[in-house]
């Protein structure tokens, strides 16, 4: 996987470092056995976005982008108005990885396990 760069402004995901990814709702009934989903908001000084996280559950490893539903296109809108940026693939699998490290995510994750014992990842 690769960035582009254009030489008029600095990398793609420059902007991730300045949007703070807070825990907003977890639903374990929309969840399956093998997709997890969060609902978290960015924010960005007093702006805020609701959006989607959805967790591929591999038997070794968790994939994590933003859930292409209805709030989807206002979390691109939301990039591309604060920061001048296109949210790439690749930035959301950033922001979904870092969401990973959190206490919010760690406890979603217990009660997805709970329910989907056979699905433990390291």
């Amino acid at each position: 996987m690769f960035l582009l760069k254009n030489s008029n402004r600095p990398s793609i995901s420059s902007f991730i470092h300045q949007v703070e990814v807070a825990f907003q709702h977890f639903d374990l009934a929309r969840c399956d056995e093998k997709t997890l989903y969060v609902t978290v908001i960015f924010k960005y000084g007093t702006y805020n976005v609701i959006c989607d996280f959805i967790y591929i559950i591999d038997q070794q490893e968790i994939y994590g982008a933003i859930s292409i539903n209805k709030h989807y296109e206002k979390a691109r809108a939301f990039v591309k108005q604060h920061f001048q940026q296109f949210l790439l693939y690749s930035d959301e699998m950033i922001l979904a990885k870092n969401f990973m490290g959190t206490v919010s995510f760690k406890e979603c994750l217990q009660q997805f396990v709970k329910r989907y014992p056979s699905r433990i990842v390291s």
